[in-house]
């Protein structure tokens, strides 16, 4: 049965808030998005559990929870040689949206989408987001779209601009400026793809409005984090304007093509109180030995192997430092012999190990994840009282599945809004808590979902999670949902949309807000 739509646009605006949205809007900084969520159904989109990156945004292309999808974190803990090496789409357990579509014949479009690299193998163009190692891998899958791109629109970047906090406003407008390319760029790309291909779904991953709120969110004067300086909230605020300039084409090209529109963002954005040292935590609980800082020769050698063999794969055809192998050992100085449980990697979650040579037997194994799981709960900010971590618990039994065989944790502990986990950190700082002036914001659970769509009755409020928007975009197009799809057609945008559009209604026109 046809649904009320015959493609869907998404608008992926990584990291959008209402925290943010709401000011920009009565401010008159982002005209588009707001005529856009002034008729659309619109509410909280949950994010997964951890709130970072590669879970979430697989969470929406599978329709699916991290247990089923096989994604937990930005790395994961090779089975067999024990070395951490960063997840890829190539690990996702279960078919995508992307596959889905592809197979019952339609064509896709999907522009700096995170974990599409190795790039899928379906029809249409896929161009693969900041996880590819470099732009001529991000186009793998659609060479000859790359070469159009890169000839024409010097400006587009699969790049994380924002690494770090600018350190002068000449250093803030130079970034600025090329982030406002990119935005451009990315609308440009997504034109030029839309000349190329007879989509049914075509999704454009704004991922620099991440980055603008992880180092700049004094400067756009929300709450007591405010920072007054002009000159600077002038530079974050023409990010945004061009950002909605951009997503201003969006909505003229899906308007043209008689598109539904879902904007949805992975998860959502808060100041951050502080970081938060997980293998600090263990060592206090007496569940880690760190090694004496002049006594780590052996832990500083063989993290200069693993860059040295970095350095090497750069320098081979086909190579990239960022994808090869790490070691444990270059990770965590530790004394093996007196540490039980250890996070290798990890940000906004404690990723816990358990130490196999010290850990051995189910009833061991059980009394040690037990006590880590009461460490990680009963920590609290000395000078709030606030919990650290939003949860802990053992991957084994919620999870239903052998950690180990996965690449696992053996323990998870999820932060809470506000403070952010982090494996590494500062020798030199035996403080479980400090603020980050690099980092002064940081993920949130709340992130925002807006559905326009034949039918839907503007003003309608949801309360939705990132597996949702998979199968109600199926509903949307009047396919079949597949058994595996975990997340729910939401029903309060559905009912209406399949009556009004049996009436024959279409999209309304959407005039692009300059």
């Amino acid at each position: 049965m046809p649904g009320p739509a015959s493609r869907v646009v998404y608008l992926g605006l990584d990291g959008a808030t209402e925290a943010v949205l709401r000011p920009a809007f009565e401010r008159g900084w982002m005209p588009n998005l707001q005529a856009l969520w002034r008729r659309s159904a619109t509410g909280t989109l949950w994010s997964s559990e951890p709130m970072v990156t590669p879970v979430a945004w697989t969470s929406f292309l599978t329709g699916c929870h991290p247990p089923t999808h096989g994604i937990h974190e930005f790395h994961y803990l090779d089975p067999v040689d024990r070395t951490i090496l960063p997840n890829h789409a190539g690990r996702i357990r279960v078919p995508t949206l992307w596959d889905t579509l592809s197979e019952r014949g339609h064509e896709i479009v999907s522009l700096g989408l995170p974990m599409t690299y190795p790039p899928p193998d379906v029809r249409g163009l896929v161009v693969a987001g900041s996880d590819a190692p470099g732009l001529q891998w991000a186009f793998a899958q659609c060479p000859d779209f790359g070469e159009e791109i890169l000839r024409d629109l010097p400006g587009y970047s699969h790049k994380v601009l924002w690494k770090r906090r600018p350190r002068s406003i000449e250093e803030l407008r130079t970034v600025s400026r090329h982030n406002q390319e990119v935005f451009r760029a990315q609308a440009d790309a997504a034109e030029r793809a839309d000349a190329r291909c007879d989509w049914t779904a075509m999704m454009v991953h704004f991922h620099n409005l991440d980055g603008i709120q992880h180092r700049l969110w004094p400067y756009l004067d929300l709450d007591e984090t405010a920072e007054h300086q002009p000159d600077w909230t002038v530079e974050v605020v023409n990010c945004l304007r061009e950002l909605d300039r951009a997503v201003g084409r969006l909505l003229e090209l899906a308007s043209r093509r008689n598109a539904a529109i879902i904007a949805l963002s992975d998860h959502g954005f808060g100041p951050c109180r502080a970081l938060v040292d997980v293998n600090g935590l263990l060592c206090q609980a007496g569940l880690q030995r760190r090694l004496p800082y002049g006594t780590r020769i052996s832990y500083r050698m063989r993290r200069l192997r693993d860059r040295f063999d970095r350095w090497k794969r750069r320098r081979t055809p086909d190579g990239t430092a960022r994808r090869g192998p790490r070691s444990i050992e270059g990770e965590v100085g530790c004394d093996w012999s007196k540490t039980v449980a250890f996070a290798p990697f990890g940000q906004l979650c404690g990723s816990i190990f358990l130490n196999p040579k010290l850990v051995s037997g189910s009833s061991a194994a059980s009394r040690v994840i037990a006590e880590i799981i009461d460490t990680c709960r009963a920590a609290e900010d000395p000078d709030t009282g606030q919990p650290l971590f939003a949860d802990a618990f053992d991957v084994a039994e919620r999870y239903n599945l052998d950690p180990a065989a996965e690449g696992l944790p053996d323990v998870l502990a999820p932060s809470t809004d506000g403070y952010q986990a982090m494996a590494k950190w500062d020798p030199f700082c035996r403080s479980l808590l400090r603020p980050d002036p690099n980092l002064p914001a940081t993920h949130r659970t709340d992130g925002v979902v807006a559905i326009e769509a034949p039918g839907i009755l503007p003003g309608t409020r949801l309360d939705a999670e990132l597996p949702d928007i998979a199968p109600t975009s199926l509903s949307l197009l009047g396919l079949t949902i597949p058994e595996v799809m975990e997340g729910r057609v939401l029903e309060e945008v559905q009912d209406l949309s399949r009556i009004q559009a049996a009436a024959g209604m279409s999209l309304p026109h959407r005039p692009a807000i300059d």
